[in-house]
């Protein structure tokens, strides 16, 4: 074959190679627009309606239980919460209606494929039966409306409880069709960029050819590329998998040879975090470890969050019997116990100090309004877990005979605090700080007052009260604070109470209202009576006493019932 005809014979293959090319690209964005058109038309707009219906449902239950909060509401601001309701309700029923209808029209769109529209259709499923509920939803809010129009508050706030009902509903099933509308556009988005790679990769392909690059060189030099790149494949398939992948041998200098010694050094960085994770993980909970490595180790922000004190009774008289490698044996075996609860509850140990515990539970490890009935159940396991822990002790600190009493006492407390890294430059620590955390201590203390073992604040009651049994056991302030606080005690899990623990629970609070109504005789009788059912119970022996101390020296007629603790 002579050279002209090779020339015309490269030249007509480059021609053909060219069309082909072209074709392939016409067709591939043929398909992106398509897709492009589907993201614009239909995902984007209905990842818009769900998430503002999302804000929308937070926004209804939020504006009706601040109204809700207002002792008591006056006629200009309930008007405004119930004009502020009705645009709420208008916007979402808005939102549900247009949702249905983009989903309607697109799963009938021929431009997607047969998987896509399966994958809409569950989600216009999902969002029907959200839509159902949204009524029932929305009549809570009227019920609870109403009731505060007519001045009957606490029909109001029973109603309201109600709203509790739908956090499946608008919280987790709302995420998932959420969740999946944003899977469908990923999915389009990584397909639609995949062909535009494709259409890089051709058009660079057609340009080397054009330019005389021969086609046994072009052969050799794509051939080298492959290998390269499926090596990187390779190593980075194993990397996801959390397998161990090794460094990717470097066989030239080009792009994959940069991307492949980029590669290596990303294998490297993950390698030294990894080992960081499972060095100081030892010391602070993983889980943060992960977080500071992530993101900017100096972040710290204002949390609604839980924080649990604990404290060994009678520590100092315990470790005055036994050896110094006792008491450290003691502590580690105490410390691996309440610490596996405290994980395994989804808490966060903060630190430990002397036979003392601190920790805290907070998003995103104890998620949405959890936290507080998360910790409750772990103070409740840690109790049950320190009688299975009393039977060891004889082993743990070497005394066959007469071996110490383990007695945890416990405070928990929810509200706002500021959580973050804490420190100098030469140390910092992970923790949380503010009047959460005080109190929280405060309320572990007290418990030596009122002969309990664990003490709630009012609000981590109100949060975990469908988790828990408690009861109500007064009304107080503690040591430098003016405000008071009203204190329960867990009892134990929802529905296992014994029926001795709720007879005392109901006797108590009997007497609990008849002493705040300054009625000495009743509140005798009736705190009596709880020692007939449980006679070492702490609080009513020291009801009693302060019933003889005041009905000698009555508090004046106005008295709100409020008890000042001086000691911390």
């Amino acid at each position: 074959m002579t050279i002209r005809k090779k020339i015309f014979l490269l030249a007509g293959i480059l021609l053909a190679l060219f069309g082909i090319v072209v074709g392939v690209l016409a067709v591939i964005q043929k398909l992106d627009s398509d897709q492009i058109g589907n993201i614009v038309g239909y995902e984007l707009p209905l990842s818009r309606i769900v998430s503002q219906f999302d804000v929308d449902t937070d926004r209804y239950e939020l504006n009706i239980m601040r109204v809700l909060r207002l002792s008591p509401a006056s006629a200009d601001e309930l008007k405004a919460a119930a004009t502020a309701k009705q645009e709420l309700t208008d916007e979402m029923r808005s939102d549900v209606a247009a949702a249905g209808g983009l989903l309607a029209r697109a799963i009938q769109d021929q431009r997607y494929a047969a998987a896509d529209r399966v994958d809409l259709a569950r989600v216009e499923g999902s969002f029907k039966y959200l839509s159902r509920n949204l009524e029932d939803f929305l009549s809570v809010g009227d019920r609870t409306m109403a009731a505060l129009a007519d001045g009957r508050r606490e029909d109001a706030r029973t109603t309201s409880l109600d709203f509790a009902k739908f956090s499946q509903t608008f919280g987790s099933d709302l995420s998932d069709i959420r969740r999946g509308v944003a899977d469908l556009t990923d999915r389009s988005t990584k397909e639609v960029l995949a062909r535009q790679r494709l259409d890089t990769y051709l058009s660079f392909a057609l340009f080397l050819v054009a330019c005389g690059i021969g086609l046994g060189i072009s052969a050799i030099g794509s051939t080298r590329v492959i290998e390269g790149l499926r090596q990187l494949v390779a190593s980075t398939r194993a990397l996801e998998s959390g397998a161990d992948s090794v460094p990717v041998v470097i066989r030239s200098r080009d792009e994959v040879g940069e991307l492949a010694l980029s590669f290596n050094r990303m294998l490297e960085e993950l390698r030294s975090r990894e080992r960081i994770k499972e060095t100081f993980g030892k010391f602070v909970d993983p889980r943060i470890v992960t977080q500071l490595i992530g993101n900017n180790a100096d972040q710290a922000e204002r949390r609604n969050l839980t924080v649990f004190f604990s404290d060994i009774k009678g520590f100092t008289g315990i470790s005055e019997q036994l050896t110094a490698s006792a008491v450290v044996n003691l502590l580690n075996s105490y410390f691996g116990v309440v610490a596996g609860v405290i994980h395994e509850h989804r808490g966060v140990i903060d630190k430990y100090i002397g036979d003392a515990v601190m920790a805290f539970w907070t998003p995103p490890f104890s998620p949405g309004d959890d936290h507080a009935g998360d910790a409750c159940l772990a103070a409740l396991a840690q109790q049950e877990a320190i009688v299975a822990l009393r039977a060891q002790l004889p082993e743990i600190t070497g005394m066959r005979r007469n071996p110490p009493k383990l007695m945890i006492r416990m405070g928990i407390a929810t509200g706002e605090a500021v959580v973050g890294t804490i420190g100098s430059e030469a140390a910092r620590s992970y923790t949380v700080i503010g009047d959460t955390v005080n109190l929280a201590s405060r309320l572990e203390s007290i418990n030596k007052l009122y002969g309990t073992s664990i003490i709630l604040s009012e609000e981590t009651y109100r949060l975990a009260q469908q988790a828990i049994e408690a009861r109500e056991l007064d009304l107080i302030t503690v040591a430098g604070k003016t405000e008071p606080v009203r204190i329960y005690e867990a009892m134990g899990r929802a529905g296992e109470l014994k029926p001795e623990q709720s007879r005392l629970r109901d006797q108590f609070a009997s007497g609990l209202a008849a002493y705040r109504q300054q009625d000495w005789d009743a509140a005798q009788a009736h705190f009596e009576s709880c020692l007939d059912t449980v006679v070492e119970d702490g609080p009513t022996h020291l009801f009693l006493e302060r019933v003889g101390l005041l009905r000698g020296s009555p508090p004046p007629a106005d008295w709100n019932g409020i008890w000042h603790l001086s000691q911390k």
